[in-house]
């Protein structure tokens, strides 16, 4: 079973591929869907594709850029006064920023800690900010990573040591706030197909397409896993980090 009718569900990242595809099949199950993007223009705009995909959907706005000191807390306490209640935190995640992809001796050190800090950081702030009103009813935490932090790769060293980070972080919160009724997970894609970022390094996805015997995922193939980990029935599990790659790496 999916998620439940009625529930109140933030999805960060939802303005981008996957967690538009979220937003919307949540929606589709009778959520309501807290719709973030880092500005209000890009959250008009996908809380519009989603009326439009789903007429009767129940939305609401919670624009915040998350490099912003104190907007991931203002975000979550105004979604809560205006819900009432918040059931699950499903965050698609920032990928990064320049001058930390590629080879390690090229990348730049000064970026270092900014990226650990967006990728990581915010993470743990949204996670801080969220538990109170999860622990409420029970809900439930879905961190996004990426295989890099999972499966050894070259030009991947920065980019794997901070989502190595962020699936260690929800690993240890899922044992620790268990017994508060929340549970924790981490989804860890590789290249996602049908995104703008599968696009931009169509390159490099060539030979992912060859080695991914399942194929490679879209958005379609990831909302669903992370919707039934926010429903009745995964009551019982916690503290996974589970690859949708289609057997790219195993």
């Amino acid at each position: 079973m999916t998620i439940s009718r009625g529930d109140v569900v933030l999805v960060t990242g939802a303005s981008g591929a996957i967690g538009f595809e979220i937003a919307a099949q949540a929606a589709e199950a009778g959520a309501v869907v807290a719709v973030h993007g880092s500005h209000a223009k890009s959250v008009a705009k996908a809380i519009e594709r989603l009326r439009a995909r789903v007429a009767e959907a129940q939305l609401i706005a919670a624009p915040a850029d998350f490099r912003e000191e104190g907007a991931i807390e203002a975000m979550v306490e105004k979604l809560a006064v205006a819900a009432g209640r918040l059931d699950a935190v499903i965050h698609c995640g920032i990928t990064g920023g320049a001058g930390v992809a590629g080879p390690f001796a090229t990348a730049t050190p000064a970026s270092f800690g900014e990226h650990a800090a967006l990728v990581l950081g915010s993470f743990q702030r949204l996670c801080f900010a969220a538990l109170p009103h999860l622990a409420v009813r029970g809900g439930t935490i879905i961190g996004f990573a990426s295989d890099a932090g999972k499966f050894a790769s070259p030009r991947q060293s920065v980019i794997g040591a901070a989502f190595g980070g962020v699936m260690s972080f929800a690993r240890n919160l899922a044992l620790e706030v268990s017994r508060q009724g929340v549970r924790v997970h981490c989804i860890s894609p590789s290249f996602v197909a049908d995104t703008p970022a599968f696009e931009k390094h169509a390159a490099r996805a060539g030979t992912a397409f060859d080695r991914a015997g399942l194929g490679l995922p879209t958005p379609k193939d990831i909302a669903p896993v992370a919707l039934f980990l926010c429903g009745p029935d995964a009551a019982k599990i916690t503290g996974q980090i589970i690859s949708i790659n289609g057997g790219l790496n195993a």
